[in-house]
């Protein structure tokens, strides 16, 4: 009976071991199957992803290596032009004429965007031209691998060499050199007579490049045939550092070996530190090879994007699955709100990506050229005024929509696009279309062309984006910009813009203007504006350039030569003002700034300068005057004393009034003979002297203005005692010329009292007019007594003139009419 209770819960145990394993096979396999489909899935979706990879990475190849072609074209025929340009010249010529060869070869140089300079070298490997450097230094440029190989037997026609670092400048460059021909010197033996050369920055190479990736994370360089990069993005071109080569045991070196114009290859030496997928493609005849890369980590992480709806789904249905099998209701309740949900999901998606298509306003199109139909997107119909619903139209449609202004120059770039003549497989261009509404809008276009195997187009595939808003911006910027600029020229301020070395000054008209060019140039050499610096500001010049480097700023105040035409005299000075921008959008550093008119600001300086020491010394002489007249006057008594100090202190301060009034620069001779006998003119006391003044206008200088009013004084103080002035019905007559660059005065006394003893006395007075014409002024005096009254001449000496009245004989100021050479006080 033990035994059979045993047997019975063995058999039980089996039962239901049997039972648990027979259940589990349903869970096993809603496990087992579903992951093994999306293994297999996934390792079925892994060749298309690298296919698509590799199909990028040679369409991104072959787009560098045409890029490539055409820019080393261009630096070929440059390089072919530079050597045009020496042909038949010997060594010595070429150094003769080193300045204005080095201007040609510049200009050659400047046309082309990524070159930096260009050399021309003798047969021994010493520079003759470096167009940036003048004179050529004495170094010998013999170990460059490009002299190298053109000096030896069985040299190429174009030699593109190494990077390397400039021995003069410090730049990262290579270059692409040839030997010169048809040179004016002794031929040689070899037949090789120097080299020329046109020297390329990798950073501009590399920019170019960076242009074409197709994701921000690829890479792309140029390489020559030996494995030396000359350029490269992702960073590696730094300064100072030539670019590496690449490392030996490199697929590279096999496809290169063979020949292969284009391959595809994994490569742990792109991209350091990790695995890449490697296109190469040739660049046209050159050995070169355009290479582009991208990690395989990004492509396995493009590929497990592609896996990520596939286990979204497939794990929560495995799940379901699993759990189907233990709670089948359960679990089909929670399938049916997981189906729900997907779907919900899946709405929300479609919803989304129809959003984002209306949203940012693009609609696809396709356009078979074997057909004549173009296929349109309801957002395409969208943008084009109709109702958001697919639609099939003939290539007449569009041009219909077309605006009339635009319409002949889109059809003929859609033309030319597809012509088999141009070969394009790309296509873009913007113009305006009329919607049936009447509404203009502005349309960017983008395709790409199908070919066949003959280069015939036969699809165009593309998009449509409305860019209505983007073109309303540029236009309120560009009438920003203008309202700037006429802000500018209203207050007479110039800009400019220098990016330095070799580059052109962008200049505004009033800047231009203020240089002294031609408005209309629109760009100037900087060493053009330079030279019309005054020398004296040369040096200061030179050292604010110098000052900016370091602190990325500049200001200067010099003198120009001021332009043919423009209002004043002298020289034109100007302020400057610029800070340093570096963009690398704009494409590097420049400096910005601007120029204005400053001279009437200068000159008012220098005026108060001068005033200030003009008023100083003319204080210092008064005072000086002042006691010289006390220690020298006599007379009878203290009221006496008085009396003649106040008439010649007065005499001394108004002529220094005059002066004050025209700023010391001189006073009319005229005014100065008024001011001394205005106390005689006819007034409201019925005083009845006649005074007559005739002479030409002219200007006495300020040395002789004092000593000639203090003169003049005497004298009449004389007349009032003793001569004509002291009688009523008296006469004086004060007439001045200018005979040989002297100023002849004459003073003349007539009925006054009769004269009987024409004996000259000396009294002070007598001695002071002796001592102001002979001693301070120059001059020189001569008295004779008539019987009715003095005649005095006095001659003053050029130098007592103002400059204008000294050189001319004499000048009629501004203001002064030939009705002033004569009248009567």
């Amino acid at each position: 009976m033990m035994k059979d209770a045993l047997l019975s819960a063995a058999a039980r145990q089996g039962t239901a071991s049997r039972l648990w394993q027979r259940d589990m096979v349903l869970p096993l396999a809603a496990f087992v199957v579903p992951l093994s489909i999306m293994a297999t899935v996934a390792w079925m979706n892994w060749g298309p992803v690298w296919a698509s990879a590799e199909a990028d990475m040679r369409r991104a190849a072959r787009s560098a290596a045409e890029y490539s072609e055409r820019t080393f074209e261009g630096y070929m025929v440059a390089v072919g032009r530079a050597n045009e340009r020496l042909r038949g010249l010997t060594d010595q010529e070429i150094r003769d004429r080193e300045w204005e060869l080095r201007q040609d070869l510049g200009r050659i140089t400047g046309e082309l965007s990524q070159s930096q300079l260009s050399y021309v070298i003798d047969r021994n490997g010493y520079p003759l031209i470096v167009t940036n450097i003048f004179p050529a230094p004495d170094a010998s440029l013999f170990d460059r691998d490009y002299f190298q190989v053109l000096s030896g037997p069985d040299a190429p026609d174009m030699f593109i060499s190494q990077t390397f670092v400039g021995r003069f400048d410090g730049n990262l460059l290579f270059s692409l050199a040839r030997r010169r021909s048809d040179t004016g010197n002794p031929p040689t033996e070899d037949g090789f007579d120097g080299v020329v050369l046109i020297s390329v920055s990798p950073g501009g190479l590399a920019d170019g490049l960076e242009r074409l990736l197709p994701t921000p994370t690829d890479r792309m360089a140029l390489m020559r045939a030996d494995g030396y990069l000359i350029g490269a993005t992702g960073g590696l071109v730094k300064d100072g550092e030539p670019l590496p080569k690449l490392q030996d045991g490199s697929p590279f070196y096999d496809h290169v070996q063979r020949g292969d114009p284009t391959a595809v290859h994994l490569s742990t030496t792109a991209i350091p530190g990790t695995e890449a997928l490697v296109a190469m493609h040739a660049v046209g005849e050159l050995p070169l090879y355009a290479i582009s890369a991208r990690p395989k980590a990004q492509i396995v992480a493009a590929w497990r994007a592609t896996l990520m709806p596939l286990f979204g789904f497939g794990l929560p249905a495995t799940l379901a699955l699993v759990l189907l099998s233990l709670r089948v209701v359960f679990d089909q309740r929670r399938l049916r709100q997981r189906n729900v949900t997907l779907q919900r999901d899946n709405a929300l998606n479609s919803d989304r990506l129809v959003r984002a298509k209306r949203f940012g306003m693009m609609g696809a199109f396709e356009f078979d050229l074997r057909t004549g139909v173009s296929r349109r997107s309801p957002e395409y119909m969208s943008i084009h005024g109709h109702d958001p619903v697919p639609a099939e139209e003939a290539h007449e449609d569009w041009a219909k929509r077309v605006h009339p202004d635009d319409r002949e120059q889109a059809e003929n770039e859609v033309l030319r696009a597809l012509s088999d003549a141009s070969g394009d497989t790309s296509y873009g261009q913007t113009y305006r279309i009329v919607t049936k509404d009447g509404e203009t809008r502005w349309i960017a276009a983008w395709g790409e062309i199908d070919r066949d195997a003959q280069g015939r187009a036969v699809m165009l595939r593309g998009i449509h984006v409305d860019v209505t808003p983007l073109r309303s911006t540029e236009r309120a910027l560009a009438e920003s910009d203008a309202r700037l600029r006429l802000a500018q020229e209203a207050m007479g301020i110039g800009a400019w813009e220098w990016r330095g070395h070799s580059q052109p000054m962008h200049c505004s008209r009033k800047a231009l203007e203020l240089f002294g060019f031609d408005p209309a140039s629109g760009a100037v050499r900087m060493r053009d504006v330079l030279a019309r610096l005054h020398r004296d500001d040369r040096k200061s010049m030179a050292q604010a350039l110098r000052q900016m480097r370091a602190s990325g700023s500049f200001q200067a105040e010099v003198r120009l030569q001021r332009p043919a035409g423009m209002e004043g005299d002298g020289p034109l000075w100007v302020a400057l003002r610029a800070r340093t921008v570096t963009s690398r959008r704009l494409g590097g550093s420049r400096l910005m700034g601007v120029v204005y008119d400053i001279s009437d600001r200068k000159r008012s300086e220098e005026l108060v300068v001068l005033m200030a020491h003009e008023v100083e010394h003319r204080a210092k002489n008064a005072l000086t005057v002042v006691v010289s007249l006390l220690r020298s006057a006599k007379a009878d008594s203290a009221e006496d004393l008085a009396q003649v100090m106040t008439g010649r202190v007065r005499a001394l301060s108004q002529t220094m009034a005059l002066l004050g009034k025209q700023q010391w620069t001189g006073a009319a001779l005229r005014d100065i003979v008024e001011s001394e006998l205005r106390p005689f003119t006819l007034d409201d006391s019925g005083s009845d002297f006649d005074i007559t003044l005739s002479g030409p206008p002219l200007r006495i200088g300020v040395n002789a203005a004092q000593p000639l009013s203090m003169a003049l004084h005497e004298l009449a103080t004389n007349a009032a005692k003793y001569g004509s002035l002291s009688v009523a019905k008296g006469r004086l007559t004060v007439s001045w010329t200018v005979v040989d660059a002297e100023v002849h005065i004459r003073w003349r006394e007539q009925g006054g009292p009769l004269v009987t003893d024409p004996a000259e006395t000396k009294g002070f007075g007598s001695r002071l007019i002796g001592i102001v014409f002979e001693g301070q002024i120059g001059g020189r005096i001569q008295k004779r007594w008539d019987p009715e009254g003095l005649i005095c001449d006095m001659v003053l000496p050029a130098s007592a003139l103002t400059a204008a009245d000294a050189a001319s004989g004499h000048v009629f100021p501004t203001g002064c009419h030939q009705a002033d050479r004569a009248g009567s006080a």
